[in-house]
């Protein structure tokens, strides 16, 4: 009797054993197949996303978000906007005052449009601005490097390829967010900058070497008026 009741115990734990595996074979599948269509879902957003960004810059360019310090205030509005809150900064420059009101008359709009076609901001901002900011400086490199051509040489140093720019860019907006994310990108790009540089390094860089070049060119037109007088 021992025997018979020690086989049965042994046979419904070769069952258990059994049904266990197949339960944990079918929730492996069960989560297989879902992180496909996450994966998948993740895919066709990422597609829907940058679609409509490059349609949508495509016909207007504003480089004033690509200032970091206007990229985080629109950012802080996106998070309200998902909240319902109110964002507010006591700081408030006058390019991040553009990229507000640009924010109320026109991208708003843009992203009311995106969230009809299936993306939900909500949880996304950070994926969003980055998107945007991407494509936004993609065409801004584009379209200075066609402005100002391939300026710099293969001899030429840090100072040399920095004066050029100088040269180059119109005095009143050499530091325009749009002028100078292209500067950055571009000496990096020419291996005279390293990529972890900061934009604020940087511009206090050009910054001295436009205060040391106006000197320089002082010195010249001196020596030059002392030669005639001679």
């Amino acid at each position: 009797m021992l025997k018979a009741m020690k086989q049965k115990l042994d046979q419904k734990r070769v069952l258990w054993a059994e049904g266990t595996a197949q339960r944990i074979e079918e929730y492996a599948e069960k989560e297989r197949q879902e992180s496909i269509r996450k994966m998948k879902r993740e895919e066709e957003t990422n597609h829907l996303l940058h679609q409509e960004i490059e349609k949508y810059l495509h016909t207007i360019h504003p480089s004033f978000l690509l200032n970091p310090d206007v990229a985080r205030a629109l950012h802080n509005r996106l998070l309200a906007r998902s909240e319902e809150k109110f964002s507010f900064s006591l700081h408030v420059t006058s390019e991040i005052r553009l990229a507000l009101d640009f924010y109320h008359s026109d991208l708003s709009i843009f992203i009311r449009l995106l969230e009809k076609k299936g993306f939900q901001l909500k949880g996304n901002e950070e994926r969003f601005l980055t998107a945007l900011l991407n494509k936004l400086s993609e065409n801004n490199y584009r379209f200075y490097l066609e402005r100002y051509g391939d300026f710099v040489n293969n001899a030429d140093t840090l100072e040399d390829a920095v004066c050029k720019y100088l040269e180059k860019a119109e005095d009143k907006k050499k530091y325009e967010s749009g002028r100078f994310d292209f500067l950055i990108k571009y000496l990096i790009n020419k291996e005279l900058l390293a990529p972890d540089c900061t934009k604020k390094q940087v511009k206090k860089l050009v910054k001295s070497l436009e205060k040391k070049h106006a000197e320089d060119y002082k010195v010249t037109r001196l020596e030059k008026r002392m030669g005639e007088i001679g």
